[in-house]
């Protein structure tokens, strides 16, 4: 073969090739056309679903992250109440203690500072404001018939019942609980004050030559057996009696809730 003739076949050659990578290139088109024709509308769904749960799992993980930052800082929040609350009740208590024992210290008073661990009666639960049990007794010098005093020289009840680790005791309110009293700055005025109903106390057989006023405060006499005289029991809020009776009552309103007893001193005579 010449070579002007193996010239031609290389074009010829040339041409042929062309011609059929044109003729792919285009069927290769045709085909991705027809691909994508047959498989967008299937991948078009497919995408948004994906779309909507990778959505879904960013915000199910966000919430998962708040709720835990949220307990984290309500675990905070409770730990910081709780420890508010102590340092308030370690507050109360040192101002109660501080009262009783500037009381005590001025009337130089023999005492046990004792806590309230129980209330009410267990063998009557309708006593629950009416009895209190402490964490001392008998091992402690503490007997029956002593009076109980908070704060600024307040009796708040009487011994009534002693353990060798506990004692029992009958508040102000009690109708259990019997005090000798007088009005103050009047010693001539004197009565029985007994618990009325668990929420007052009644002062009985009070002369009816006394003069008794509303708002007159109420001590102990000293007429009692280990009550010195003196503690505030309470102010009277109402006086009762007709004139023609030879003794008077008036109601006596207490100066201590008995459901703020946390600390209480016996006083020894």
């Amino acid at each position: 073969m010449s070579k002007k003739n193996k010239k031609y076949l290389w074009k010829y050659a040339a041409v042929v090739g062309l011609l059929i990578f044109l003729f792919l290139f285009k069927a290769s088109s045709l085909f991705e056309g027809y691909f994508s024709r047959v498989v967008n509308p299937i991948l078009k769904p497919l995408y948004s679903l994906t779309a909507k749960l990778r959505i879904k799992f960013d915000e199910q993980t966000s919430k998962e992250d708040l709720n835990f930052q949220v307990k984290k800082l309500n675990e905070e929040r409770n730990s910081l109440i709780e420890a508010n609350s102590k340092l308030q009740l370690l507050e109360e208590e040192n101002n109660v203690l501080r009262d009783q024992l500037g009381f005590l210290t001025r009337n130089k008073h023999h005492y046990v500072t004792s806590n309230v661990i129980s209330r009410g009666d267990l063998a009557d639960s309708s006593q629950i404001s009416e009895t209190i049990i402490i964490d001392k007794g008998l091992h402690d010098g503490i007997y029956n018939g002593l009076g109980v005093v908070s704060g600024n020289g307040i009796i708040v009840g009487k011994i009534v019942d002693t353990k060798d680790e506990i004692a029992k005791i009958y508040l102000t309110n009690n109708p259990n609980c019997k005090l000798a009293t007088t009005i103050l700055g009047d010693s001539k005025t004197s009565g029985i004050v007994e618990g009325e109903l668990g929420l007052t106390m009644k002062m009985n057989f009070i002369p009816q030559t006394a003069n008794l006023k509303k708002d007159d405060v109420v001590v102990t006499s000293g007429l009692e057996e280990n009550i010195p005289r003196g503690l505030v029991v309470g102010k009277v809020a109402e006086v009762k009696g007709e004139s023609n009776d030879p003794w008077q009552s008036a109601v006596i309103e207490p100066l201590v809730n008995p459901d703020d007893l946390i600390i209480i001193s016996v006083i020894l005579p």
